[in-house]
């Protein structure tokens, strides 16, 4: 563990693939201005056809026999998957040019993945992308310091190992953000809920209701019981994609060479904004099925660029040197895993279980 590279500094992560540069360059500005162009026909299309596949998914889910159905959830959570990123590009008003049509399609798009609009704004936008890697602000994928481990419950101990081993990954976010920040307000949680945030939960929690129903009358057309129906359907598709989207946001800031800050003034020192994200190259066609929202560190530094002109501006700052980048492989995954367990602020180091001398739960 202790060969992983202080903040800001560089270092090889062997094994890992991850090309590492010092410095993250400035892209001029008009050039960075040519990214923000946003178009309006083709991305409607674009949501349009994703709103179409999901219907036919969801209908090829319950037409089919069981033994077909239960393979078909995957493609129907990857469908659900798909009209989310374009949510949230239209939460960022980056999917088309126009922002009432981005209010429009972005709560549309997220209702199958029962997201309400403006709690992703508040935990999205105006938490994470402002104040990402900061410890005690951005809560997505914070890690604990040993001492903070030592202190927390066996079973808080257990259940953070669990997140960050490699088959727990995929858990977190279903418990750690959806329920407790994304469907409906939580005053405890989220503190003072405005008055859309409770209108968007309800037109959630009410489209979820209505298409419970819809997937149950279609389900025994086809003569699948309520409860299969509903499972194929709409249970295991949503866990699937929600299980997904664990896994992404975990690769987009976890990485041996990705800091977290104990403040805002060492964030900005550190240009926290690109330094705290990673571009993980997969094979395709992942980049286009999840629509480029792996050229994070592009996303971070303009979170104003529409997801169809980011792989042009994130091949700008690969060219300009100082991003982490890395080609996926399940053995690299593991291997971050293992070594991303706990941080060590005071050397900007990622640690291992290890130094919390008397923890419950070892990795």
């Amino acid at each position: 563990m202790d060969d992983a590279p202080e903040a800001g500094k560089t270092a090889p992560v062997r094994g890992m693939g991850a090309r590492l540069t010092t410095v993250t360059q400035d892209i001029a500005a008009a050039e960075r201005q040519s990214y923000r162009v946003r178009w309006m026909a083709v991305p409607l299309l674009l949501f349009a056809g994703l709103i179409l596949l999901w219907l036919a998914t969801e209908l090829a889910i319950l037409a089919a026999p069981v033994w077909l159905a239960l393979p078909l959830t995957i493609p129907g959570g990857i469908v659900i998957g798909m009209l989310f990123i374009v949510g949230h590009d239209a939460a960022h008003n980056s999917f088309t040019r126009s922002r009432g049509v981005n209010q429009i399609v972005g709560r549309i798009a997220f209702l199958p993945s029962a997201h309400a609009f403006s709690l992703w704004d508040l935990s999205h936008n105006r938490t994470h992308h402002r104040y990402n890697n900061i410890a005690g602000i951005d809560y997505v994928w914070e890690p604990m310091t040993a001492e903070a481990f030592r202190a927390a419950s066996p079973l808080r101990r257990a259940l953070y190992a669990f997140h960050r081993s490699p088959a727990g990954v995929p858990f977190y976010y279903l418990t750690e953000l959806w329920a407790r920040r994304l469907f409906v307000p939580l005053p405890g949680v989220i503190g003072r809920a405005r008055p859309v945030y409770w209108l968007d939960g309800a037109l959630v929690a009410g489209f979820s209701l209505v298409w419970m129903a819809a997937v149950v009358a279609v389900g025994h057309h086809f003569g699948k019981s309520w409860l299969l129906s509903v499972l194929l359907g709409v249970i295991i598709p949503f866990l699937f994609w929600n299980g997904f989207m664990s896994f992404i946001i975990f690769l987009h800031h976890t990485h041996p060479s990705i800091p977290w800050f104990p403040d805002e003034a060492s964030w900005t020192e550190a240009r926290g904004a690109v330094s705290g994200t990673t571009h993980v190259r997969f094979m395709q066609p992942f980049h286009w099925l999840v629509l480029n929202i792996m050229d994070h560190n592009a996303h971070h530094l303009a979170s104003g660029v529409p997801l169809y002109h980011l792989p042009r501006m994130q091949r700008a700052m690969e060219a300009a040197g100082g991003v982490v980048a890395w080609d996926f492989s399940w053995r690299a995954y593991v291997r971050i895993c293992g070594r991303c367990k706990l941080y060590d602020y005071g050397s900007g180091r990622w640690r291992g279980f290890e130094t919390a001398a008397d923890a419950a739960v070892k990795p």
